[in-house]
């Protein structure tokens, strides 16, 4: 439980650095969060629920999120580069074969797999295992409307990171290149210009020091 929450506690402390002032609160906050959430696995209907987060929202949501990373590393950071990373970490360059494995065979794989989870999902109405008492027997009942929403809510959600992520850096690579080519240049505060100014000397061939005429050293002193 400890390492589950500190990776969710890291990254958000690492992408909003004003978190870590209250570091303490904010861990606290997350733990309260987490034991009320888990409140709802510990009712009499507790095994429903956590059979419907165990099969929906990790499978298929932890396959967009591998498909990503590989579609990631191969084709936009780049294979060669990231081989170019391990040979600095390892000392040794991995075969060339690895290149095309991440670029092709993994990233293809990693795409057939989740696009036959999604055809077994949409041919396949979800089911769950449900005691009845009447004939003391288990049987396999479908979700109710209510629930099929929270397991498509559950998907999206743990999904939904990566293109918000990727269209947000995107939008900053953006704004940065045009405000670089906007050609402005900025202009220093006040203070910036105090404290550049106390921290500069004076251009002595700008500004001679005293009536205005030029200190030259005598012959033999530098």
């Amino acid at each position: 439980m400890l390492g589950n929450m500190q990776g969710i506690i890291t990254p958000l402390l690492d992408n909003f650095h004003s978190l870590h002032r209250w570091r303490m609160l904010f861990t606290v906050v997350c733990c309260m969060i987490g034991f009320l959430l888990g409140l709802v696995f510990v009712q009499v209907s507790g095994n429903y629920f956590v059979t419907m987060f165990d099969d929906y929202s990790a499978t298929l949501p932890l396959l967009i999120v591998v498909a990503g990373e590989a579609f990631a590393i191969a084709w936009i950071y780049g294979a060669d580069r990231f081989l170019d990373d391990i040979e600095n970490m390892l000392g040794w360059r991995p075969g060339k074969i690895y290149s095309y494995m991440w670029r092709f065979v993994s990233l293809a794989a990693m795409l057939c797999l989740l696009l036959a989870s999604l055809v077994y999902l949409l041919m396949k109405r979800p089911t769950y295992t449900a005691w009845n008492r009447e004939k003391a027997e288990e049987e396999q009942l479908e979700y109710p409307p209510w629930a099929l929403g929270l397991l498509i809510s559950l998907i999206v959600v743990a999904a939904l990171p990566i293109p918000v992520m990727f269209l947000r850096q995107l939008l900053l690579e953006r704004f940065s290149q045009h405000n670089h080519n906007s050609g402005q240049i900025p202009v220093p505060t006040e203070e910036e210009d105090r404290v550049q100014e106390k921290e500069s000397p004076a251009d002595l061939e700008l500004y001679p020091p005293g009536n205005g005429y030029f200190l030259v050293p005598a012959e033999g002193q530098e």
